[in-house]
Order: C-alpha cells, then sequence, then structure tokens
C-alpha cells in the first residue's frame, strides 16, 4: 500500500497540475477579541516552473498565508476554511509527520532575516550539509562536496573557507545566500520566499535577484515570493496577485498587472515606485491598513480608496475578470475606475 509520501513522489514533473494551489483559504486567529481571520478566502495559484509573487503592503496577511501552508500558524491559530493541494494532493490531511519528510527537500522556505534561520552555534557548511544527509541519503563526505559546489554556483567567494565559518562570521548577503543554498540543495518542487531581500541594499538585493531567479530556472523549481516591492515582482515574477487586509484584489501575469493596474490599490503600490515615476511627484496612499478586528464591512480598501462609492461601503465585491486571466475585486470595474 502506497503512503502519502510515495504518492506525492509519483506526481509527474511535467504534469500541468499547479505544484500549489490555494482554493478558499480562511485562517482563524482566536483572541480575547474573538475570532480574527488575516486571510480570509484566498485563491492562488503556483505553476510549475514559474515565480508568482504576492504583493502588498506589511499586515496585509500575506506571511500568514505562507505560514498557513506550512504549517507555523501561532498558538489559537488555525484554517477554518478551503483547501491547500501540493503536486495535485490535499496537504492539509498530511500529518505532522507526513510535512516534516516535505519541508527542506521537496518545500522549502526563506525568511527574510537569516540569523532568524541559521543556528548561531553551528558552522554553516554543516547545517547545510545536513539538510543533504536527512533528505538523500548521502555521506557526510558526499554531502559536503555537493554543498561546497553550491556555495560556489550561488557565488559566495572562497566556499571551502565559507563552510567552516559561523553565521555571525558573515555579511548579510552572504547569509542570504547560505539560506538560498539550503533552500536549492535538494531541487524542491516549491520554494517560498518571504521577504527574502527586505534586510538587504540594493546592490546585494538585485544580486539575489538574479541568483534566484537563475537557479529557479535551471532547477524548474515553483517559487512563491512574498514581498512589500512591485520594483522586485517586476524583476523576476511571472504572475502576481495583489492582496490587501486577508483578501486578494488583484490578479494577472506581470506585464498584464504594469501595463493596466486596474483596483486602486495596485495603482497606488505603482504610483509610490520610484522607477516608474521618474520626473513625477511619487504618490502615497493615505491611511493605514486596517487592524484585524476593526475590519471595513464591505470592500475593505474602501476607507482610503478615492473613488469609493455606495456599493464600496455596503457590499463585499466579487473577483471579475476584466481581461483573459486578469482578475479584479472592485464594485466600480469596468464603469469608473
Amino acid at each position: 500500500m502506497k503512503t502519502q509520501r510515495d504518492k506525492i513522489q509519483a506526481f509527474s514533473p511535467d504534469s500541468d497540475i499547479a505544484v500549489l494551489k490555494i482554493s478558499g483559504l480562511r485562517t482563524c486567529l482566536k483572541t480575547r477579541k474573538g475570532r480574527l481571520y488575516p486571510v480570509d478566502g484566498v485563491d492562488l495559484e503556483v505553476p510549475r516552473g514559474q515565480i508568482v509573487g504576492l504583493v502588498g503592503e506589511s499586515g496585509c496577511g500575506k506571511s500568514m498565508m505562507a505560514n498557513s501552508i506550512m504549517g507555523l500558524l501561532p498558538q489559537g491559530g488555525m484554517i477554518e476554511e478551503g483547501s491547500v493541494t501540493f503536486c495535485g494532493q490535499d496537504f492539509l490531511r498530511y500529518s505532522p509527520e507526513q510535512r516534516r519528510q516535505l519541508y527542506g527537500d521537496r518545500i522549502t522556505l526563506i525568511f527574510q532575516e537569516p540569523m532568524s534561520s541559521l543556528n548561531p552555534v553551528i558552522r554553516v557548511g554543516k547545517q547545510v550539509t545536513e539538510v543533504l544527509m536527512l533528505h538523500k541519503q548521502m555521506s557526510r563526505e558526499e554531502a559536503k562536496h555537493q554543498v561546497i559546489e553550491m556555495f560556489r554556483s550561488v557565488g559566495i567567494p572562497e566556499p571551502e573557507r565559507r563552510f567552516s565559518c559561523y553565521p555571525h562570521e558573515l555579511s548579510g548577503g552572504l547569509r542570504q545566500r547560505i539560506m538560498i543554498s539550503a533552500a536549492m540543495i535538494c531541487q524542491p518542487d516549491l520554494l517560498i520566499a518571504d521577504e527574502p531581500t527586505t534586510a538587504l541594499d540594493v546592490t546585494i538585493e538585485a544580486q539575489i535577484l538574479q541568483l534566484m531567479r537563475k537557479l529557479q530556472q535551471e532547477a524548474g523549481t515553483s517559487v512563491l515570493l512574498i514581498t512589500h516591492d512591485l520594483g522586485v515582482v517586476a524583476e523576476v515574477c511571472d504572475l502576481v496577485y495583489v492582496m490587501y487586509a486577508g483578501k486578494i484584489v488583484e490578479a494577472a501575469d506581470v506585464y498584464e498587472l504594469f501595463r493596466n493596474p486596474t483596483h486602486p490599490y495596485t495603482r497606488g503600490l505603482l504610483g509610490s515606485l520610484p522607477s516608474r515615476n521618474i520626473g513625477k511627484r511619487l504618490q502615497s496612499i493615505p491611511g493605514t491598513v486596517p487592524m484585524l478586528a476593526e475590519m471595513p464591512q464591505g470592500c475593505r480598501f474602501a476607507p482610503r480608496c478615492p473613488h469609493a462609492a455606495q456599493a464600496c461601503i455596503e457590499q463585499v465585491p466579487a473577483m471579475t475578470e476584466v481581461s483573459q486571466g486578469h482578475l479584479v475585486r472592485c464594485p466600480l470595474i469596468p464603469k469608473e475606475v
């Protein structure tokens, strides 16, 4: 009898099935203020071999969605509704042990700050070596050789020497390259990268983005890239989902989104990009993302929207297809916005 893991391994890499498919995902946090929903009815797909951007301001629910997928919800958190499928299999039905077998091998995660993920008292080479030994049943010597080659491929200078360094002995850029090495060493089906370049300067950020794209293309890995920066999305993504206050408000391929941004929130984010507004005064979106306990009844962006009408206040808008593959959640589409 095949186990759940056997079924996943039997999945064909050439299949058209999305590597990750999220349908109606609703994540609940039980608090003293009642049930709060940082992720509220999200639909999202990550096709095989593509980089999908999930963009929005801090507090919009992006990281909470990643934590929902990875089973890293805080105490009191639970997935109340919806489904998450990985390679065509119902991921939410897996036991914690079955999920652990996939993490680090078929599904990997890169956090914003590598120092929170790297063990400060273990040499970085040993940490990445243990990932290979655990999932690929290699000898320590074989794994060490492969890790050094991976360090070299991600642009770490003197990889043999860096192999024996502790995390605090490396720069932020090198630590992030170590994390990318650990995430890609097993050539995963899915990489979830949560703000992987936020703590880096612009030069190192550009290098890391180019590196992620190069490794993703070589391994055929699908990537869910979580960021607040549409400039980052423009550099590497194939598809984009814009998230606001727990809901997806716009989704399109990256060229269509930048050519024809339709939701007022997406337009506001693009209006704040220096590279898109050379010689113009940068715009800002008035107000802030609502607190979870104070969500508006209708469109959640209505209190900040310059186009808000009575319909926006009274009803929760559905997603509307404005062109092939371009979805927008706005009751004014296509009339006024």
